[in-house]
């Protein structure tokens, strides 16, 4: 059975961010109109170029890396989390003793300070920390992601305070949630409180498809979470990957997928994929980029092959991933080591070859409930 426990607040899910406030002064080189959302990797973010990545610290700070040799080109202190990078700054939301949080701007590569925006203004209370502070039964879970539009940086932040009961499940008895725009010229914040829209689906109902044998595909939504296992759960129907859908048939002996595609609307077919896993599959598992699939072997549970959904392409193969994301050339993943470690791991697509390896979660960061 798979653990597919998710770290409370250890990085968030993708949430649609809502606009607020009104036009502000641009940044240079922010076309009108424009939006940019992370691009994610396993327990962090990289930038659109694939050059520089962000990833969490065992400590729950923020260690800027080159992911082409994994050499660290700079740290932000814990409790920290990078919410994205873009235009040549990392944006990394930061918490500093007895001062409000705050985004702070970095050049990317050189990791020079360019600018701090003070989030006062979110009023948040004493318990609503990055460092999630836990107290007895009482515990916090704080998520947060961000994306760039246009001029303004938006952020969409939940923080929850979570209560453990003896045999009823834990429930919620603080919340602090809302949706944050920096105007990155001026640095105003427009605040608006509440819960904002809810996140954009992973699938939809499977248009009727005589014959075929469909099957559920595991997916999580696009985020930066640290998870202690996976596959994650089922998700039924017809995988969402912007305007394309993908549907996933096994053959009668198990060992061939079937990947029908569609784009809507309109609902234009385009030629199926043929994945010839060639051996037994018993689960279908969409990687974070959407580009990519995990087939697991039946008779070695360990093992998942991955494949290409644009070509139907084998990519190579990884035993025990947790979160994989391929971009480009190389294959991101974290997977737990024998000590309890969680890493990352940077290899080289279509060989064995491990480029780097980093540790972001040790044991005792493993934040998990209190015992009733």
């Amino acid at each position: 059975m798979s653990d597919n426990r998710v770290l409370p607040g250890a990085a968030p899910a993708l949430l649609t961010l809502a606009l607020v406030g009104a036009q502000l002064t641009s940044q240079p080189g922010a076309a009108a109109g424009t939006v940019e959302e992370p691009t994610y990797i396993p327990a962090g973010v990289s930038d659109a170029a694939r050059s520089v990545g962000c990833l969490r610290t065992p400590e729950g700070g923020v260690e800027a890396v080159d992911l082409a040799t994994g050499r660290s080109l700079w740290r932000s202190a814990a409790p920290a989390r990078a919410l994205m990078i873009a235009r040549g700054r990392a944006y990394v939301l930061e918490e500093r003793a007895g001062q409000p949080l705050r985004v702070a701007a970095y050049d990317a590569r050189g990791g020079r300070l360019l600018r701090a925006y003070d989030l006062a203004t979110l009023a948040l209370p004493p318990w609503a920390s990055l460092a999630e502070p836990s107290d007895g039964r009482q515990w916090t879970v704080f998520e947060v992601t961000a994306r760039l539009a246009s001029d303004g940086l938006e952020i969409r932040y939940d923080a929850t305070r979570m209560q453990a009961y003896g045999f009823r499940p834990a429930d919620a008895v603080g919340q602090a949630q809302g949706v944050a725009r920096i105007a990155l010229g001026s640095g105003r914040v427009a605040l608006k409180p509440g819960a904002g829209p809810p996140p954009p689906p992973l699938s939809e109902p499977a248009p009727p498809m005589p014959g075929a044998r469909l099957v559920a595909v595991h997916a999580r939504a696009p985020g930066a979470r640290l998870a202690l296992g996976g596959p994650p759960a089922n998700v039924e129907g017809a995988l969402i990957v912007g305007d394309l859908r993908l549907a996933f048939e096994l053959s009668p002996d198990t060992k061939v997928v079937i990947v029908h595609r569609w784009r809507v609307p309109g609902g234009g077919r385009e030629r199926s994929l043929r994945l010839e896993h060639g051996h037994a599959t018993d689960a279908v598992w969409a990687t974070t980029d959407r580009r990519h699939v995990l087939l697991r072997r039946v008779h070695e549970q360990s093992w998942y092959d991955l494949f290409s959904l644009e070509t139907g392409a084998p990519i190579g193969s990884l035993e025990r991933p947790v979160e994989v994301a391929v971009l480009g050339p190389r294959v991101y993943w974290t997977t737990l080591e024998p000590a309890g470690d969680l890493v990352v791991v940077a290899s080289e697509g279509g060989s064995d070859r491990v480029l780097w390896c980093r540790t972001v979660l040790r044991p005792e960061r493993h934040l998990e409930p209190p015992i009733p």
